[in-house]
């Protein structure tokens, strides 16, 4: 009885390690940014819907009449759509049954440094129009080079 009791306490920690250790590149996957092309960023576009759809701006500084607002998002790419995330989770999922998790030494790199997003800087230039709002005159949007600091898109 003892030693039933002894296997069934090592095949629950077992058991308890298996699942705690699972599922670290399928969770790093799902979290990675979405594909994102700001439809608002265009000139003549209104202040408040680029701030809806940017979020606040990093930095607001005025210039003379002018505004100029500059604003930061991660573009996740295709390489992130739903259809591709899906596939890379049943590949790890399943490489995780046949290898006992083995493979997240290979699929946690590969997630971290291959499917990260793509940061943007966007500066947009304001100025006051005869409505006395805000329209965007000049927008310069930038992508940044090397590997995405944040992990979700606005």
């Amino acid at each position: 009885m003892k030693t039933q009791l002894n296997r069934l306490q090592k095949l629950f920690s077992c058991a308890l390690l298996i699942v705690l250790a699972s599922g670290c590149a399928q969770n790093m996957c799902i979290n990675e940014p979405k594909p994102f092309t700001p439809a608002s960023t265009v000139v003549g576009a209104r202040r408040i819907a680029i701030i809806g759809e940017l979020g606040q701006p990093l930095v607001t500084e005025p210039h003379g009449t002018n505004l100029v607002d500059t604003y930061k998002y991660v573009d996740g790419g295709a390489k992130n759509s739903g259809g591709s995330k899906t596939a890379r989770v049943v590949l790890y999922t399943a490489g995780d049954i046949f290898t006992c998790f083995f493979d997240q030494i290979i699929w946690i790199p590969s997630e971290k440094y291959g499917f990260a997003g793509t940061d943007h800087v966007v500066i947009v230039d304001y100025a006051k129009s005869d409505d006395d709002l805000w329209h965007a005159t000049k927008i310069d949007n930038q992508e940044l080079t090397g590997r995405s600091t944040k992990k979700e898109s606005p």
